[in-house]
């Protein structure tokens, strides 16, 4: 898969796959690419929105058919083609039915304990990003924002023993909070009911299409339910995550 994750990775024709797509698009498709829509592309490329493991992705076939490009398209004055090709031809997720099941989780919350706005973040002791995030999300705490971190144990052996040792301490939050100021140790032993409430939450994470931490889930202006996959961006977490400005 990471072979046609590559901006602008020039592909050549297999005859792998049936006939529905040109053979370079089809061996994509083979390799785990879902096309959703094709469309015109400037430079007489024909287009197709994608997603590769839930993140959205756009093929430019070239004219003969027997390559294609994966990548952005820019145009002479800098401006990437490729975001408003695939705001208008990918279809947006639907994981309103993630929501519930997020609701079940067993995560640790922070900020508000009868918040309204409540975010669901996946995240593992072993990730780097996932620290970044707390520290970014810190100024946006108050007793109206909960921000759930639903633990799981993805990255390292160790992050089960870690993430058992907090879900385990009489104050999980200060447990949590420890651990990216100062870091911890994995827990020993850890009990069967705790491991199994880790592994649950590692399978949701595969059932509502999510292969990284952190990945975030929350609700629009519209009430819609929304994902980000990684570290957002000031403006990001400010504007759509929790909306409202820094303290």
């Amino acid at each position: 898969m990471k072979r046609l994750i590559a901006a602008s990775a020039l592909l050549c024709t297999s005859a792998a796959g049936a006939a529905q797509y040109p053979a370079p698009v089809q061996t994509l498709i083979d390799q785990g690419v879902e096309v959703h829509r094709q469309f015109d592309a400037p430079g007489g490329l024909t287009g197709y929105a994608a997603r590769v493991q839930g993140q959205p992705l756009a093929l430019y076939l070239t004219g003969d058919g027997k390559q294609v490009i994966v990548g952005d398209m820019v145009d002479a004055e800098g401006n990437n083609l490729t975001a408003s090709q695939l705001e208008r031809h990918l279809p947006q997720p639907e994981f309103g039915q993630a929501w519930p099941l997020l609701e079940k989780t067993h995560w640790i919350g922070e900020g508000g304990s009868n918040a309204k706005r409540v975010i669901y973040v996946f995240d593992d002791p072993n990730c780097p990003y996932c620290k970044a995030l707390w520290e970014a999300s810190q100024p946006f705490l108050d007793e109206d924002v909960q921000v759930r971190h639903v633990m799981v144990a993805v990255i390292q052996p160790t992050s089960m023993g870690k993430a058992a040792r907090m879900l385990a301490a009489d104050d999980p939050l200060q447990a949590y909070t420890d651990h990216q100021t100062k870091g911890s140790e994995p827990l020993a032993r850890i009990p069967p009911a705790l491991r199994q409430q880790i592994e649950t939450n590692n399978r949701l994470m595969q059932e509502v299409g999510t292969y990284a931490t952190p990945t975030l889930f929350y609700k629009d202006r519209a009430g819609k339910v929304r994902k980000i996959a990684g570290l957002p961006s000031a403006d990001t977490l400010a504007n759509e995550v929790f909306q409202k400005q820094p303290r």
